[in-house]
């Protein structure tokens, strides 16, 4: 991963919790990192093949001397939101707003926030239940997913009741699906997944077995990840028509699917 640094580049605004901030304006001081997986110009030195320089700082002064909030992090959150939206080609950035001036009694050189945030991407997971209230589980889940910090744009497929897959003496499943844009890390949607599953009382005992609920993810962009806690795309997702049914709802994933096992729609939405 290669890094692009805009560092100490001073604006005058207008954030700040008290009157005269809004009013008065300050000096605020911010610095990018910008990061991006291998920078073409590296190789060409093309001037189209890097980020344009001049473009991200006009868009951080935009932000800095329009912005009329109260915290420094917002601020931040606004630059970070611009930057990854001017330039398709950065993936992550690192936001330092440092307010020099700031209202605070002692001896300082400077206030300063700093957040690190990745370009969105689509996730899809899969949410199946078959042990006590399904349909309650499955919403329950969803809106635990939806409350994730970073997590947006949420969508959500059918419900479906499906016939059991691997071990077939268990009650029928329902199963759906829901897509979301987040920035949220694959291993960290992972830990947040399973936090999820044992609040709802899942358990693990028997493979394939019955649960409260199992939240598999599906899709993470068009990432490929192939380790020992993860594997993305699921690998059985298109052999699977309880995910297939549903996932056709958000995703373009053809016409076919498979047919072997029962599937039947239990609630329509959207």
């Amino acid at each position: 991963m290669d890094k692009i640094t805009l560092s100490k580049m001073e604006f005058e605004g207008h954030t700040g919790c008290l009157d005269f901030e809004k009013t008065d304006g300050q000096k605020f001081i911010v610095s990018l990192d910008l990061f991006i997986d291998r920078i073409r110009g590296c190789y060409t030195d093309d001037l189209s093949d890097t980020v344009d320089y001049a473009k991200i700082y006009e868009v951080t002064k935009t932000i800095v001397t329009e912005d009329k909030g109260d915290l420094i992090e917002c601020l931040a959150q606004k630059i970070s939101d611009g930057v990854l939206k001017a330039d398709g080609r950065i993936d992550k950035v690192a936001v330092t707003v440092s307010k020099p001036g700031a209202p605070v009694k002692g001896i300082f050189e400077t206030m300063e926030v700093t957040i690190e945030r990745s370009r969105k991407e689509f996730v899809i997971l899969s949410i199946g239940s078959n042990l006590g209230d399904r349909e309650a589980n499955i919403l329950a889940a969803e809106d635990a997913v939806k409350a994730l910090p970073g997590v947006e744009d949420i969508r959500y497929a059918s419900i479906y009741e499906t016939e059991p897959v691997g071990l077939e003496d268990q009650p029928y499943f329902l199963n759906t699906c829901i897509g979301f844009y987040t920035d949220i890390g694959p291993y960290d949607l992972l830990e947040k997944i399973h936090v999820i599953e044992n609040g709802l009382l899942r358990t693990r005992e028997v493979h394939w077995g019955p649960r409260t609920i199992d939240i598999d993810i599906i899709f993470y962009g068009n990432r490929v990840i192939m380790t020992p806690e993860l594997t993305v795309p699921h690998p059985r997702w298109h052999l699977r028509s309880f995910v297939t049914v549903p996932l056709r709802e958000i995703k373009e994933i053809g016409p076919e699917h498979p047919d072997d096992k029962e599937v039947s729609l239990y609630r329509k939405r959207g």
